[in-house]
């Protein structure tokens, strides 16, 4: 998919390719650094640690990120469902700070960092004054950005389902399969603890 929005805007588009073995490399630094260390959170650092890493490599120093679009424009699919739509968004959009702290505590680890422009005041403060019901309706998500999107970009792009990138960058399976490789087969809950402890020498 990136590939072909790359195609379609006249982008250029870096793929970067990891292994299953860079990953569990990737694992203890990684756990060590964020702040709540749970399935979700792990994969999606793990996911932003190979972006950082590149990005360090390669001479850049700030990463432009999406962050805070979902919990802000509704764009998660469990809002579809949710009887008290308004309570789940502001509840979403408290625990932004924690997330923020974990993408800065991965990006950190590459001599980078992320700028994260829905986090700007200005964008929080717009999102927040528009009423829950005209974020998500009629089983679409994210409304008021993609009716801005539709404005700049074409309407394929606009109208895109989201993927979430630990699963879109297959790093989600990657460790449900280490976590049973490892001995843990039903918890990969279990499996993050022991690096946890094994990093701590326990």
């Amino acid at each position: 998919r990136a590939r072909h929005a790359a195609e379609i805007l006249g982008l250029s588009c870096t793929e970067v390719e990891i292994t299953p073995d860079e990953i569990a490399d990737a694992l203890p630094a990684v756990i060590a650094a964020i702040p709540k260390k749970d399935p979700v959170n792990t994969s999606i650092a793990v996911t932003l640690y190979f972006v950082a890493r590149w990005a360090g490599e390669h001479g850049y120093r700030r990463i432009l990120a999406g962050q805070g679009a979902d919990e802000l424009f509704g764009g998660y699919a469990r809002y579809l469902s949710s009887p008290v739509l308004e309570d789940d968004l502001a509840r979403d959009v408290a625990g932004l700070e924690l997330q923020a702290e974990r993408d800065q505590a991965v990006a950190a680890l590459h001599g980078t960092y992320l700028s994260m422009p829905y986090l700007d005041v200005r964008v929080v403060r717009a999102a927040r004054a528009i009423p829950a019901h005209a974020k998500v309706r009629d089983g679409v998500r994210k409304i008021p950005l993609r009716d801005v999107a539709g404005r700049h970009i074409p309407p394929e792009l606009a109208d895109y389902g989201k993927k979430a990138m630990q699963y879109g960058s297959g790093v989600w399976g990657v460790l449900k399969k280490l976590a049973r490789k490892n001995g843990y087969k039903t918890s990969v809950q279990d499996y993050i603890d022991h690096i946890g402890r094994v990093e701590h020498g326990h």
